[in-house]
């Protein structure tokens, strides 16, 4: 079976008129579409650019720029929490990413869909707490940066910071949420494909 009449049968779904296709056709037709739904929500593209950038300059800030200890030290805490964060970001992504081949393809899929499950119950338990958090984060190092540089209480600075940080926050967390969605939702699809497709194969 070509590739390209695999992404045909899972673009249209399974039915009766697909002829029968082998176990190891079939579990590649579920990992591929499975780890291109679950790409969503990777730390990927722009935004993993973007993280990148953000480290190196940290760094050569750190590396170059004449601060005082406590700048430095504030910098380094950013650095190091940025860097925290794509690591295990980036481990998770590993994680659900990897299949063994000695692994069935059902359990694979189910764990995937489980800890998408989790993960969504988390956000909508605790999504006012990580906002909140992340809030206190980032402009708290606003307010210690200001501090530690001895500058003059700005308005106008730190009301513009208030408002970017509150809608960067909504929008990421929105997008996150739909996206962790309609990744489950597709995982949930394609295990129901998979479930249909290995019925027909194994009809006698």
């Amino acid at each position: 079976m070509k590739e390209n009449e695999i992404k045909e049968i899972w673009k249209l779904g399974v039915d009766s008129k697909i002829k029968p296709y082998s176990n190891s056709e079939l579990n590649e037709i579920v990992i591929r579409s499975a780890r291109k739904s679950m790409k969503a929500i990777r730390l990927g593209g722009i935004f993993q650019f973007i993280v990148i950038g953000v480290i190196i300059y940290s760094i050569l800030m750190l590396a170059f720029r004449d601060n005082s200890p406590e700048m430095k030290l504030l910098d380094f805490s950013g650095l190091f929490i940025i860097f925290v964060c794509a690591v295990l970001w980036k481990h998770s992504d590993y994680k659900m990413d990897k299949y063994k081949y000695d692994t069935p393809i059902k359990e694979w899929l189910e764990y995937r869909i489980n800890e998408l499950n989790k993960t969504i119950c988390r956000r909508k338990k605790y999504n006012i707490l990580i906002m909140c958090m992340a809030f206190i984060l980032g402009f708290g190092f606003h307010v210690i940066h200001q501090i530690i540089l001895k500058k003059p209480f700005n308005p106008i600075l730190s009301g513009v910071v208030f408002v970017g940080l509150v809608i960067y926050l909504a929008i990421i967390t929105y997008s996150l949420n739909k996206k962790h969605l309609k990744t489950l939702e597709e995982l949930k699809e394609i295990y129901k494909q998979f479930e249909e497709s290995n019925y027909k194969n194994n009809k006698p």
